[in-house]
């Protein structure tokens, strides 16, 4: 339950930061992250939504295997948070790790069965979550939506 300093203390937040564009966005993309988070948790999952692109670089790797150093690269995130993830996704049943038979000093990090399922049903319940946010927009105010979205990680990326 949200106590009333807590609710004061957002009120505050919006009051001096609602009005800039970077703050909604976070604000939104944390949203979504915890709402995420709260549905993987009611359909019996252990995963969190943060580690969901660790599943989907590995599913997507041209041969199916990437070192840990190749998913950091690939997210642009460091090679440590990589490592936790990875780690809690195979204990978990989502990953397994095999030593690279080339190059002893690293690791390859390959879906198992499971991490195949999840990635299936986390396609198909983000197609569900995009079609429940598209029936609250017109269909121009999703194609502005997407145009400005592309237009700012443009921005942010050059």
């Amino acid at each position: 339950m949200i106590t009333q300093e807590e609710t004061s203390i957002r009120e505050k937040i919006f009051n001096q930061m609602g009005g800039f564009v970077v703050f909604n966005v976070n604000h939104f993309l944390h949203q979504v992250a915890k709402k995420a988070n709260r549905d993987l948790a009611k359909a019996g999952f252990t995963l969190q939504y943060e580690q969901l692109p660790v599943l989907f670089v590995v599913n997507f790797a041209p041969d199916g295997l990437l070192s840990q150093q190749d998913i950091a690269n690939a997210l642009q995130k460091d090679k440590s948070g990589i490592q936790r993830s990875i780690r809690t996704l195979e204990r978990d049943g989502y990953l397994r790790i095999t030593p690279d038979s080339i190059d002893r000093r690293k690791n390859l990090i390959q879906l198992t069965p499971a991490g195949k399922m999840i990635i299936d049903q986390i396609i198909e319940a983000a197609k569900r979550q995009d079609e429940e946010v598209r029936s609250q927009l017109d269909p121009e105010e999703v194609d502005t939506l997407l145009k400005l979205l592309r237009k700012l990680t443009a921005l942010v990326e050059s």
